[in-house]
């Protein structure tokens, strides 16, 4: 019967806020029944890395004098360990029964004297191992307790408030783009990492983007793979979940209104916000260095705009954007994936979807001479643009001292002081070269 019951012990009711960070907040109701006067309350559904020196509780119409936290719950060896030079009795997968003195033990072997002889077990062949000493009352998971006043008998309720790590989200992205190449629908979503020993049944959600400042990073204990991997729960129903945002300071909280269940070890996907179809940009960018020579597919850059007339216009929380190109015949097409940085409202996000198979780009260093007190050198880049579509192209020539440059074939800016970019556009089916030369001069 107590095995049974610690199987299914889970929280209920609970809000719990997700940060970042690898950790939570959770904000737990309680009920204890008490009697008038002095007495005591013990709580122990708590998660295997819960922090220690976080929990708090709150009680109306009773008044707590202190708190206890367990953590001397039992473990095999641990016991064992404390038995180590007392008498114990081990029996093997044959039926036979050896009592002895315990000597030492490990994760394969255990070793037991009697009478100037040593036996070494193997684990593996140990069914039973018992020790003379009787166990008293043992608490199998941490509890907390309290010893607290009540003015009279009868239940009381409260809030229990304790930090955990083993909690964390993500957002992810989808970027589904039309068969036009020019709009898609953006997919996002929240997914949902439950990776304590404790399931929240019936839980209010809450997502923090934003990094907090902690004091300390609180260690919890070993991780123990699990039998089977995580299962990834996806709630997208016809009617679509989504979260509710609001501010708080330097933070934003993303609330849904709706409870969740989050089983332990597991994770759940849920929409962040609407899909959104959105209008989107792509360049392609070759980026160099001073004399290297190279030829190679140019970078595809996905760029588009967090405002309102492009269907946006919120906080977008960083996580990873994966792109999606949708064919003719309605078959989406997987077509790369990039880190998402945090967007705040009315900026530009870009991510970078691969290398693009029918624009190639060649840099030549045409001609380099290095004098005593200079440096000069002329670059030729070339750009094919082999689709049916014309293209905007941007090249970034790094350069690295006191330079300047001379002759350009096109207009160009000095982005910084180790950069010059060169922005065009080519038509479909063309090629474009550009020429320029540089030069450096030192004392």
């Amino acid at each position: 019967m107590l095995l049974a019951g610690l199987a299914f012990s889970q929280s209920t009711n609970a809000t719990v806020t997700l940060y970042k960070d690898g950790f939570g907040l959770v904000k737990q109701p309680v009920s204890f029944n008490v009697k008038a006067g002095r007495s005591s309350v013990i709580y122990s559904s708590l998660p295997d890395r819960i922090e220690s020196q976080s929990p708090f509780l709150s009680l109306k119409g009773a008044e707590i004098l202190y708190q206890k936290y367990n953590r001397d719950v039992f473990d095999t060896f641990g016991f064992l360990k404390d038995h180590l030079g007392e008498e114990v009795t081990v029996e093997t997968a044959t039926g036979k029964g050896f009592k002895g003195t315990l000597l030492d033990l490990d994760g394969k072997w255990i070793a037991v004297s009697k009478r100037g002889s040593v036996n070494i077990f193997n684990l593996n062949e140990v069914v039973n191992i018992s020790a003379s000493e009787r166990v008293g009352s043992t608490s199998v998971r941490p509890e907390l307790s309290w010893d607290i006043v009540s003015d009279k008998k009868g239940r009381i309720e409260g809030d229990l408030i304790y930090i955990s790590r083993g909690f964390d989200w993500d957002a992810d992205y989808r970027l589904v783009i039309s068969p036009e190449e020019e709009a898609g629908i953006l997919i996002s979503q929240a997914i949902i990492k439950n990776e304590t020993n404790l399931s929240y049944s019936a839980a209010r959600l809450e997502l923090v983007e934003g990094e907090l400042q902690r004091l300390t990073k609180v260690p919890g204990p070993l991780r123990r793979k699990a039998a089977g991997s995580a299962t990834i729960q996806t709630l997208l129903a016809e009617e679509e979940v989504v979260f509710d945002r609001e501010t708080l300071g330097d933070y934003y909280f993303y609330s849904l209104s709706e409870v969740l269940s989050m089983p332990k070890k597991e994770s759940i996907t849920v929409s962040l916000y609407p899909e959104k179809q959105i209008k989107f940009t792509r360049l392609y960018r070759f980026e160099n260095r001073e004399r290297s020579s190279k030829e190679e597919p140019l970078v595809v850059q996905i760029s588009f705009k967090n405002e309102e007339k492009n269907a946006l216009g919120v906080p977008m929380p960083s996580g990873k954007l994966q792109i999606y190109y949708m064919t003719g015949d309605g078959t989406a097409k997987f077509a790369g994936e990039d880190f998402l940085k945090q967007v705040p409202v009315d900026e530009s996000a870009q991510v970078i979807a691969g290398r693009a198979f029918d624009v190639l780009g060649r840099r030549t260093v045409v001609d380099y001479n290095r004098l005593k007190k200079s440096e000069e050198a002329t670059i030729l880049l070339e750009i094919k643009n082999k689709r049916d579509n014309p293209i905007s192209v941007q090249l970034s020539e790094h350069i690295y001292g006191d330079w300047v440059i001379r002759d350009p074939s096109h207009d160009y800016t000095r982005t910084d002081a180790e950069t010059a970019q060169f922005d065009f556009s080519i038509p479909a089916q063309s090629t474009e070269t550009v020429t320029y030369t540089y030069r450096k001069e030192w004392q």
